[in-house]
């Protein structure tokens, strides 16, 4: 059964709202993951059309929806341009990555053969972190704008896994962004777990005969 209703409230930078059917008068939680056909951003005093649906705790929500008025064609236009544009800088935010993962493997052998991988190791850290928190936002955005072309989850465990964890981490709570999916919250805590090993195992006695014998051109 198709309803009808009005947004009384909408979170932008999380996506999702409430809207106020006018059937039962029943307010109704729905998601930009739900919305089916194309459309701008829902706002306050949107009218809506839906179906009524169940969340995984049987709580009635409104899914799929979409807006009661079709929008104009040069809404329509805008919205376009706005999902190639998203498009394009998820395609830019892949290419950087490719880019800054050759960059970090020569850094880190440039730092082994001279015996210095301790010494810029928190350089390192701290360069992979501002990357990692820069590719959570870029996939945050292309996430609420619903563009089709995502990083994946494996680039942004990827990046959390070579010394981004610190930057993904922050992401993760100041974005809201990964943090309720448990599958990929495990493979992280992994990830943070296996960086913590392999530090220790760095300042260990075998760790340091390994880098001493890394180290070819140290002084």
């Amino acid at each position: 059964m198709q309803l009808s209703g009005t947004v009384v409230f909408w979170r932008d930078d999380k996506g999702f709202g409430f809207v106020l059917c006018d059937q039962s008068g029943e307010k109704l939680f729905f998601h930009i993951r739900d919305m089916a056909g194309v459309g701008e951003r829902p706002k306050p005093g949107d009218k809506l059309q839906f179906s009524l649906s169940k969340d995984k705790q049987q709580r009635n929500i409104a899914a799929p929806w979409r807006f009661a008025i079709a929008p104009s064609d040069s809404k329509l236009k805008k919205l376009s341009a706005s999902m190639l544009q998203g498009a394009a800088d998820i395609a830019y935010a892949n290419h950087t990555a490719l880019l800054f993962r050759l960059a970090f493997f020569i850094a880190v052998v440039i730092a082994l053969l001279f015996g210095k991988l301790l010494y810029v190791l928190p350089l390192l850290y701290v360069e992979a972190s501002i990357f990692t928190y820069w590719l959570y936002k870029a996939d945050k955005e292309a996430a609420i704008a619903r563009h089709g072309n995502r990083l994946t989850e494996e680039t942004l465990q990827l990046f959390s896994l070579i010394g981004g964890w610190p930057g993904a981490y922050l992401a993760q709570q100041q974005l809201a962004h990964k943090r309720s999916k448990m599958s990929f919250r495990r493979e992280f805590g992994f990830v943070i777990l296996g960086n913590a090993l392999l530090v220790v195992w760095l300042l260990s006695p075998w760790g340091q005969a390994f880098l001493a014998r890394m180290a070819l051109w140290a002084a």
